[in-house]
């Protein structure tokens, strides 16, 4: 497959995703006599429109030019399978150890161990993949748990 037709064919895939999402997004629950840019579904909404007009971006761009080089598979290697995955089985083991131990550790320690994994071995820095977990684990915390009022998963922990 040429890289061309690839880029096409993801596009649409994109776009399709987009509208799914754009729609699960209206199902979302919603507050009552308070601004629409607090609900739930609003902040998808946005995300699934931008998705649909940067997928239109790739198919126009795909058209337009005239690349017919034959793409290789990502997963022509032991290694970057592997990684892929490690990964899906890391966001399916996310969402068991979320109810365990709640959202901020489960995040926490999701964040730290993908950093870990997907970084080369001599470029981890334990200091900074720490530091930018905790960094981010923080931040959607507190934007979501304290300042939008989104009820989070409760474990053990926090």
């Amino acid at each position: 497959m040429t890289k061309k037709n690839s880029d096409i064919i993801a596009g649409i895939v994109f776009f399709a995703f987009a509208g799914l999402l754009y729609i699960a997004a209206g199902f979302m629950p919603t507050r009552t006599g308070g601004i629409a840019a607090l609900n739930t579904g609003f902040y998808p909404r946005i995300l699934a429109f931008l998705l649909a007009v940067l997928s239109v971006l790739m198919v126009i761009e795909a058209i337009r030019t005239q690349n017919t080089t034959n793409v290789q598979s990502w997963w022509t290697t032991k290694t970057a399978f592997l990684m892929f995955f490690v990964t899906l089985v890391m966001l399916v083991l996310y969402v068991f150890i979320m109810k365990i131990f709640g959202f901020a550790t489960a995040s926490f320690l999701f964040i730290t161990s993908l950093m870990w994994m997907l970084t080369d071995k001599q470029e981890r820095k334990p200091v900074l993949i720490l530091g930018v977990s905790v960094g981010i684990t923080a931040i959607i915390y507190i934007i979501f748990k304290m300042i939008l009022s989104i009820p989070f998963p409760q474990g053990l922990l926090i």
